[in-house]
């Protein structure tokens, strides 16, 4: 892995905007404040692409191109030397995302409602800038100097301003939502779900560049797991994805995740005083409980015996305008796990489906008149020694053929309402309002 030192740095999305005329950008977005947020990635005109569409038996399996195995020349070099934090096991070498539609591809009687849209989409980078928040310094990484090199002169010869206009957000109709939250109380009441994730989609018509809606929602709700991702013509944008799904480290064996559940409002100046209100909520607490026994059973599939803990329960972590509740579980994976046995166990996100799993995703098939797509599916990527870092593609918006749509749900159980959870999707949906009409 070849590391470079950049002389002088712009803002990352100064730097963005540069290239954002350059075909296949990616941008994992970090934040400094938070400790999953130190750097940021960014990278243009991938070298290799791997895709699966809904149509397409066992997309996971795609995964299996994705190992170190098939890149011998990622082996550690004796006596490399790298800034801190810039190691292989946390630099991208594939970006991308499984879409949540994936979940359908291998469920017997029941067929992907995105057949001509992929389902699990990565690409390679030979080379990207990296930005150290916290040192204020950058970097170019790639497979060696003449990559890094080519990226450098990409960066220095952009020079495009990103533009885009919208018409009017049409949302799904309130009535139905809340139909479908009644529905969901019926099951709930009758055993056949404790908790159950319904989401309503958000659409309006889109023209220009997606950079421009990717800045807008940047600038209002800054998060360390920030992702735009040009996907051969289609935009995946997950600005307010602070939601770790899952982080494996290949050479230690530790696997984790960091389940949200649990939102509340944040009123700026009282922190403290709402965390507790929020960790007090027993509809947010209960659903917050299924979730973290969910994810670990999920865990527990290729865990070594007695290794998964769950070492922070109940954490009320603030963002711009909201608080969640977080958990973390963690386990040290068995011998001879790879990244499709770990998504194949834990996909989709617990979090954002419901308990028991498929149970709650039949539901939700059942009741969301939406195919969610990319949304709550997982979006990050494969490090260059084989490790996994996703989060959860939730408030996730999609570009395509001139329209952007957008997803905010919550989680129903039997303490909810209606209202309130009509309420919640509104709430979710605020940041991605107001960066449309700032556009």
């Amino acid at each position: 892995m070849h590391v470079q030192p950049l002389d002088a740095l712009d803002s990352a999305p100064a730097l963005a905007a540069r290239v954002c005329d350059a075909p296949g950008l990616a941008w994992l977005d970090g934040e400094a404040p938070h400790a999953d947020g130190r750097w940021s990635f960014l990278g243009v005109e991938p070298v290799e692409r791997i895709e699966r569409y809904g149509g397409e038996r066992s997309p996971l399996a795609a995964l299996d191109r994705l190992e170190p195995h098939a890149h011998p020349d990622e082996e550690e070099r004796p006596g490399a030397s790298r800034p801190l934090g810039l190691e292989p096991a946390s630099v991208p070498r594939w970006i991308g995302y499984v879409a949540y539609d994936a979940t359908w591809c291998d469920r017997p009687g029941r067929l992907a409602r995105s057949r001509e849209r992929p389902v699990l989409s990565f690409a390679r980078y030979d080379a990207l800038l990296a930005i150290d928040h916290r040192a204020g310094r950058g970097y170019l990484v790639g497979d060696d100097a003449a990559a890094c090199t080519r990226l450098g002169r990409r960066l220095r010869a952009g020079s495009r301003s990103p533009r885009a206009r919208s018409g009017s957000v049409e949302a799904a109709p309130p009535e139905l939502h809340r139909s479908a939250i009644a529905a969901a109380l019926e099951r709930i009441a009758r055993g056949d779900v404790y908790q159950v994730n319904l989401a309503r989609c958000f659409r309006a018509p889109f023209a220009g560049d997606p950079l421009a809606l990717w800045l807008g929602l940047r600038a209002a709700s800054p998060v360390p797991f920030g992702f735009y991702f040009d996907d051969d013509g289609r935009q995946v944008i997950a600005a307010r994805t602070m939601e770790r799904f899952l982080r494996w480290d290949r050479a230690t064996g530790s696997l984790a995740t960091r389940p949200i559940k649990g939102t509340l409002r944040r009123s700026g100046g009282r922190d403290a005083g709402e965390a507790d209100t929020l960790r007090a909520d027993e509809k947010e607490r209960a659903e917050h409980a299924m979730i973290v026994d969910l994810m670990r059973n999920d865990l527990g599939r290729v865990a070594r015996i007695g290794s998964v803990a769950v070492p922070e329960v109940l954490a009320v972590e603030p963002y711009a305008g909201l608080h969640h509740l977080v958990s973390t579980v963690r386990c040290l994976v068995r011998p001879g796990v790879h990244l499709r046995d770990i998504l194949e166990a834990a996909f989709p996100p617990g979090s954002v489906t419901g308990t028991p799993k498929l149970a709650a995703i039949d539901l939700i098939e059942r009741l969301e008149p939406e195919p969610r797509e990319v949304y709550t599916g997982a979006l990050g990527f494969i490090d260059r020694s084989g490790g996994l870092s996703l989060a959860v593609g939730i408030r996730c918006a999609q570009i395509a053929q001139g329209q952007v749509r957008y997803f905010a749900g919550g989680g129903i159980v039997e303490a909810s309402t209606p209202d309130r959870e009509l309420a919640e999707t509104e709430l979710k949906a605020e940041v991605f309002l107001k960066a449309l009409a700032g556009l």
